[in-house]
């Protein structure tokens, strides 16, 4: 707790500091899905998470995401879930051998492992995953929401 938090708290003050977002991520989202884009006519584009209702600032029509039909977009978060697992697995086992290594007393594989997988990753298969990725992402069906 920083010093004006703490005579914020000491003076009596209920008012709830809110934490501040890093990323650029909703929280949720890895969970429920990603946002669907909806650009409207005179447009204004908004991210909104599915099932719900947005209506445009600029000229007040009606979107409703809960059109799209649930199947599909299903689809398209098991295949965020399934692009988001890899890059995780793939931090686990280099995590897991870099434990062996310390475990065994063999630290300065550690010091080739960490960096050599770092560049691998950045280098080859951070760009390979990402084209699979949009490519999976691209052979979905798109939606064309009517506004009410």
């Amino acid at each position: 707790m920083g010093r004006a938090q703490r005579s914020r708290a000491a003076e009596g003050d209920t008012t709830k500091r809110r934490r501040e977002k890093i990323g650029h991520e909703a929280p949720g989202t890895v969970l429920r899905g990603p946002p669907i884009a909806i650009t409207c006519a005179c447009g204004q584009r908004h991210s909104v998470p599915y099932g719900t209702v947005w209506t445009c600032p600029d000229c007040a029509r009606v979107w409703d995401t809960s059109d799209v039909p649930r199947e599909d977009y299903e689809a398209i978060r098991r295949i965020t879930l399934r692009f988001r697992a890899l890059p995780v697995a793939l931090g686990l086992l280099v995590a897991t051998i870099a434990l062996f290594f310390i475990l065994t007393g063999n630290t300065t594989a550690v010091f080739v492992l960490l960096p050599l997988t770092l560049m691998v990753w950045f280098t080859y298969l951070r760009d390979a995953h990402r084209r699979r990725y949009r490519a999976a992402l691209a052979e979905r069906q798109r939606w064309t929401l009517d506004s009410r």
